[in-house]
């Protein structure tokens, strides 16, 4: 590690590192490859959690080698039928992926940047070897998250993956904030268990958010796709107040799915207090439909890109 690098902390989740450059101040934890807070000049960016206690409702933390739900846990995949451990319980699914409670390699750290590794080894229900390195890196737009997925076993692994951070804008609930996503289609879902469903358009719903407009007290657990590109050719979305500031999540072609929860929690402190927004290789139920689910070959990686930002007034 950089003798340069900022300090560090051992806690509940790991050794806790601190970035700070252009502004921004951003605090990870080694489990799970989290992302605990991001603060631009004080203001918070995303809703921080203490990570001397439990991380709450995997905010912040890196889904792979899936994102969302494997319904029922079981999936096809070259001529096998796998099943995963039940990890949602109460609705029957697994839920998020293997690392969210793996404890990651810190390869480097510096005043503005840190790498995280793992290796997701195989298993009954995963039987493949599939290395992860993360980079976070603060540039003068906000803390960037690189991802990169490599295949070091010899059989083709059925991957997918996504973020978790939950955004915030000045103020104390969701209810309160103004929301933006240029994303055409929705996927529905279906009951308790949030079974995933057909995609329909958004036009003409309530789940339509392509002209901004303040969220309410409407309930989002939805998986978007669909999405409008910028002149950058990037995918973005943000929330703000009424004042115009907030936080925004912008990212690559790789993810063209973004997850949207408003966080609905019995707990006051989590309920409605961040607005999740996830983006995603794949949907919901992906490894049970194959849908935008990635086919990582021997010897093959993939990477994603996203950025985290302050939103400022015009």
């Amino acid at each position: 590690m950089d003798g340069q690098a900022m300090p560090q902390q051992d806690t509940a989740n790991g050794t806790v590192l601190t970035l700070r450059a252009h502004g921004f101040t951003a605090q990870l934890a080694t489990v799970g490859a989290t992302l605990v807070s991001l603060d631009y000049g004080g203001r918070p960016l995303v809703r921080a959690f203490d990570p001397h206690g439990a991380r709450p409702v995997f905010s912040g933390a890196i889904l792979a080698p899936w994102p969302n739900r494997v319904i029922d846990g079981a999936y096809h995949w070259e001529g096998q039928e796998l099943q995963l451990p039940i990890t949602e319980p109460e609705r029957g699914h697994a839920l998020h992926g293997m690392v969210a409670d793996t404890a990651f390699e810190i390869a480097e750290h510096r005043a503005d940047f840190a790498q995280l590794r793992t290796v997701i080894e195989p298993s009954a229900g995963y039987p493949y070897e599939v290395q992860l390195v993360i980079d976070y890196r603060l540039e003068a737009g906000g803390l960037r998250t690189f991802a990169a997925a490599t295949n070091l076993g010899e059989g083709t692994a059925l991957f997918g993956w996504g973020s978790h951070a939950y955004l915030v804008a000045p103020g104390k609930k969701a209810d309160e904030w103004t929301f933006t996503l240029p994303a055409g289609k929705v996927q529905l879902t279906d009951g308790a268990r949030l079974l995933p469903k057909e995609v329909v358009e958004v036009s003409g719903t309530e789940l339509d958010f392509r002209t901004p407009k303040p969220i309410g007290d409407l309930f989002i657990d939805h998986a978007y796709t669909g999405l409008a590109a910028g002149a950058d050719g990037l995918f973005s979305a943000s929330i703000t107040d009424t004042k115009g500031l907030g936080s925004q999540i912008t990212w690559d072609e790789a993810c063209p799915w973004v997850q949207i929860h408003t966080a609905d929690r019995d707990d006051p402190a989590l309920d409605r207090t961040g607005l999740a927004i996830e983006p995603m290789t794949c949907p919901p139920g992906g490894f049970n439909s194959g849908q935008d689910a990635i086919a990582l070959a021997p010897g093959a990686s993939h990477e994603a890109s996203w950025l985290i930002g302050p939103v400022q007034p015009r």
